[in-house]
């Protein structure tokens, strides 16, 4: 077997392998790009490994020339063939650290990083998963092996350590799912009062994870007693499926689709901010929402941690209920990115937290 070198980019800086799967949406990929957007970059360089093509190159080479973006097999469909590919890729990098993005398949990209030789690997929780979850079988099955291969632990938050880590949760070091909370602030003397059409929005992947189904149908049932309109902005393989319910419900006409863009403006539209996940960790679009001053309404198994403001609602996914919470009198606020920092959810003021962390699982390796 070849010796393991760790190489180095040409500044000179130490290159982290971020493993992040499909990047074309997600809160994986903005959590991220948040850290690397904001932190000192003097001594670390990111290199993505991701599915295939997606927006996120174009943002990786204007925030850093030497940052690369490389593509693998899918790991949840051929890790056969995905986990030689990576082997290989990060073998010829000479990475320093391998942070896995993955979840429960962190047990195949850190396998992969072993076997190149990376002395540090770190499998990162992002979110939860239940008995309700897509393909909860295969997961139940990979979680005993997803940090096997690790030498750290990391979690978005204690709920989602709690649930990939188990017995070893304590260990999972916390890095908080942080965003640019002046960013999504609302201006200065911006109208908080109640508006004559009530704007409910929703941010991310059109996907089973979401029950945009439920939403929709919730949605129709508010919708009778007042003038709203939904906004779903995103992407995904149910975006068909989608649209044929709105339209059998009645409803297409008060359902905007807006395909995956940066969703700041319709932050700032918005009334109400809706996430009826099926499962969830703790959500970057939620974090945005609040501090957009736009008050949640959260399926009850997303973590209780994601209400950082207080006054967001956690609801048990019953169509009645989520129809009366949206139809009930509700007021945007103008402090809560100030809210947002005492939580240690501001990424101005926690984006040391990385590379200070690779810096010391690092020590006495370089």
């Amino acid at each position: 077997m070849a010796v393991f070198t760790i190489k180095a980019a040409p500044s000179g800086r130490i290159r982290i392998a971020q493993i992040v799967g499909n990047a074309k949406l997600g809160g994986v990929v903005s959590c991220v790009l948040n850290y690397y957007r904001h932190m000192d970059r003097s001594r670390f360089c990111f290199d993505f490994f991701t599915y295939g093509p997606s927006p996120l190159e174009e943002t990786v080479r204007a925030l850093d020339p030497e940052a690369r973006v490389f593509y693998i097999p899918k790991l949840d469909v051929a890790f056969w063939k995905a986990v030689p590919v990576l082997k290989k890729l990060l073998r010829e990098g000479g990475y320093a650290a391998a942070h896995s993005h993955m979840t429960t398949l962190s047990a195949f990209a850190l396998a992969a990083a072993k076997g190149a030789g990376v002395p540090v690997r770190i499998c990162h929780a992002h979110s939860t998963f239940d008995k309700n979850s897509d393909h909860y079988r295969v997961k139940a099955l990979l979680r005993p092996f997803a940090a096997r291969d690790a030498t750290h632990l990391m979690a978005c938050g204690r709920k989602a350590a709690e649930n990939l880590y188990r017995g070893r949760a304590e260990e999972a070091y916390i890095l908080p799912n942080a965003i640019d909370a002046s960013r999504f602030s609302p201006p200065p003397g911006a109208a908080h009062g109640p508006a004559p059409v009530r704007e409910v929005l929703f941010v991310g992947r059109f996907a089973y994870q979401k029950n945009l189904q439920f939403l929709l149908r919730a949605f129709a049932r508010a919708r009778k007693e007042r003038e709203m309109r939904l906004t779903l902005v995103g992407g995904g393989g149910e975006e068909k499926s989608l649209r044929a319910l709105s339209g059998a419900l009645g409803i297409e006409a008060s359902v905007r689709f807006v395909p995956p863009c940066d969703p700041l403006p319709y932050y700032g539209e918005a009334d109400l901010f809706c996430l009826p996940s099926r499962y969830e960790g703790l959500p970057v679009v939620g974090l945005e929402a609040q501090a957009a001053g736009l008050p949640c309404l959260f399926a009850d198994n997303v973590d209780r941690d994601a209400d950082v403001c207080g006054g967001n609602e956690f609801l048990p996914l019953d169509e009645g209920a989520w129809a009366r919470a949206m139809l009930a009198p509700r007021a945007k606020s103008a402090d809560n990115c100030t809210k947002l920092r005492e939580r240690h959810f501001d990424i101005r003021a926690e984006a040391g937290r990385l590379p200070a962390f690779y810096g010391q699982a690092l020590r006495g390796i370089l």
